[in-house]
This record gives structure tokens, sequence and C-alpha cells, in this order.
């Protein structure tokens, strides 16, 4: 939690995709800059967050599933993600880059304990 705010000089973060809720949502809380947002994508669970930390932040927390966009919401998320890289407002962690052949090996660290960004899987 410190490196991620050291890295944005205290300032905290704008946007978390959170893909874990039920492990991480109530940290993300901690690392939101003000007005920041986080986006659950993904819960095993329940999360048990603090409400003080968002409300502090003046943050918000959004979810969804993947499953039920629409196309016309499939093309509007894509081409913001798009847009983000390009532009790079959106710069995702990238803990590990793996070959492709090593998937299921990805699949099981990204799971464990301390791991950190996303895990690239290089063709």
């Amino acid at each position: 939690m410190q490196e991620i705010l050291k890295a944005t000089g205290g300032r905290g973060v704008d946007l978390i995709l959170e893909m874990l809720a039920n492990v991480n949502l109530g940290q993300d809380l901690k690392l939101l800059a003000t007005r920041g947002r986080v986006v659950v994508i993904g819960s095993r669970g329940d999360a048990t967050i603090t409400p003080r930390d968002l409300m502090s932040r003046r943050g918000a927390i959004h979810a969804f599933t993947i499953w039920g966009l629409t196309e016309s919401e499939e093309r509007e998320t894509h081409a913001g993600l798009i847009a983000g890289m390009e532009n790079g407002t959106l710069r995702p962690v990238v803990g590990k880059e793996l070959p492709l052949a090593e998937a299921p090996r990805a699949h099981k660290e990204i799971l464990e304990p301390g791991s950190y960004g996303k895990i690239v899987l290089i063709p």
C-alpha cells in the first residue's frame, strides 16, 4: 500500500479496477485519491469496508458484470480502454511477464498472496 501511495506522491489513485473485491476492497478505499473510484469487476464473497475511508475521499464504488454488457456498451468500453492506453491515462501495472505456454502457472500465481499487478502472457 505504501508503495502505491509513494508512486502517486501521496495523492492516491483515481481509478481501481478490482478483480477480487472480497479480499481487496477495504484496502482499495485507503488508496483512492479525492473523488477516486473503484470499479468492482470480480468478487468471490462478502466484502467488509470502513465507509469513512470512502466518505473522506468523496469516492465512489461502481460494480458491473462483463457478461451483462450490451454490444453498444462493449464497443464503448473497448474504445475507452484503447483511448486510455494510447493517451497514457490508463497505465496498467505489470507485475510479471510469462510465456503463453506458462498460462496455467500464471493463473495460479495471480491468486497467490502478494501477487502484484497484472501478469502478461507473451506469445
